[in-house]
């Protein structure tokens, strides 16, 4: 072989290596691209868990995109709905999950977490729940308390609500002194309720009643969403607003609802433990929270759940997905969130390593709500239709419609859409 020949082959082996090794040194730092669709707060709350995150798992990009709530909810029906393998992840509303599950929409988590599930708190487990399998990973729960502006109270010679879940108020209690302390004239209000046309805030009012919500099978609404229990509680809400005037009726913006306590135009109300950060640090007047009321002759039941993630069970990068889902379960995680965006704990074992930021009687009093009277809301497929439906009654009796007549024609129109689920 002459000396030219030797020279080039050896070259075209020199190159071949040389490309072989290039190609392994892009394929070591290659990234697999991980698509999520995450509910919309501020990016200040979000951002930290993602960059922990992505330094903890270097061959994964992560695109996340933040959506607001109003818009989160339709965005996934039409993402979903294309059966498509993006989202790979999403932020789910817990009420949603059975409809998410139903439909085919979420990854059954079950096989992965079959050994940690005593590690979540029992309420939001069911809530992430459908059908005895686990279907999303809790990630936000909550709980509701009765704020009480104690200046209100003296002024008017009211007797204050008890702190102590033994002496947990009644909703006929709450009225009395609402009727005592209420000026609709000067813009005084006796009690809000701080989602007053949500049945994540109402249902439990019928549920303290003793109404079913919905048959078994989640399937029927007539005799239930129109029984009488339920009846009898709708009323009760009814008077609220019309009757008794304790109430400021049209009002259903969360924040302008808050607006109304935090500046002291209110006596009482019920609301989420996100208020205790705001009161702390600007109310002036002096203020107690006291635990949810509950109806005379029923039982004590308590609002929960928020928001879960879960995995699109069309992804292509299962791996990848499920190793995000399992950072996000992590203890040390969630209690970083808590710093961030302070929800409930879902992990029991954070509430012992939040101790020191978890004190106090709000918290004392979230904690047993939690764990012994909290219902989240009925994990049925068509929620998402009942809820709406549901939410319009809710509006048109706070503004004056017969309570029976309305409740009969949501029940009706729930049946309808109900039926697709059949």
């Amino acid at each position: 072989m002459h000396l030219f020949q030797k020279l080039l082959k050896a070259g075209s082996s020199l190159a071949l290596a040389g490309s072989i090794s290039a190609a392994l040194a892009v394929g070591a730092h290659a990234q697999t691209e991980l698509n999520v669709v995450w509910m919309g707060w501020a990016e200040e709350s979000v951002k930290p868990l993602m960059d922990w995150f992505g330094k903890e798992n270097p061959d994964i990009n992560l695109n996340y995109q933040r959506i607001p709530y109003n818009e989160l909810l339709s965005t996934l029906e039409v993402r979903l709905g294309s059966r498509t393998p993006e989202p790979d992840l999403y932020s789910a509303d817990a009420s949603l999950t059975a409809s998410y599950a139903a439909r085919g929409h979420l990854l059954d988590l079950t096989p992965y977490f079959a050994d940690d599930l005593d590690r979540f708190d029992s309420a939001a487990l069911g809530a992430a729940s459908y059908n005895g399998k686990m279907y999303a990973g809790p990630f936000a729960t909550s709980m509701q308390l009765m704020f009480v502006n104690v200046d209100l109270f003296k002024k008017a010679g009211v007797e204050l609500p008890s702190t102590d879940i033994d002496g947990r108020w009644t909703w006929e209690q709450v009225r009395e002194a609402a009727k005592a302390i209420a000026k609709p004239e000067d813009n005084l209000w006796g009690v809000l309720l701080e989602q007053s046309d949500r049945p994540y805030q109402l249902l439990p009012l019928m549920q303290s009643k003793g109404a079913q919500l919905v048959s078994d099978d989640g399937l029927e609404a007539t005799g239930y969403v129109n029984g009488e229990k339920f009846v009898e509680a709708t009323q009760f809400y009814a008077d609220l607003f019309g009757a008794d005037k304790v109430s400021p009726p049209g009002l259903f913006e969360l924040n302008l609802v808050q607006e109304v306590f935090h500046t002291g135009h209110a006596a009482m109300m019920v609301g989420g433990t996100w208020n205790l950060g705001r009161l702390e640090k600007s109310a002036d007047f002096e203020w107690i929270a006291v635990p949810h009321p509950y109806f005379a002759g029923g039982v004590p039941v308590t609002p929960t759940g928020s928001w879960q993630i879960g995995i699109n069970p069309r992804t292509e990068h299962l791996d990848e997905s499920v190793r995000f889902m399992k950072f996000f379960m992590r203890d040390d995680v969630q209690a970083e969130w808590y710093k961030l965006r302070p929800y409930p704990p879902v992990l029991k074992a954070n509430w012992d390593n939040l101790s020191d930021l978890l004190k106090g009687k709000p918290w004392e009093i979230a904690k047993y709500e939690l764990q012994n009277t909290a219902v989240p809301r009925p994990p049925i497929p068509g929620f998402r239709e009942y809820e709406e439906i549901l939410k319009l009654a809710f509006r048109d009796i706070q503004q004056g419609a017969d309570v029976r007549e309305r409740l009969d024609k949501a029940a009706r129109e729930m049946d309808r859409e109900l039926a697709k689920y059949k």
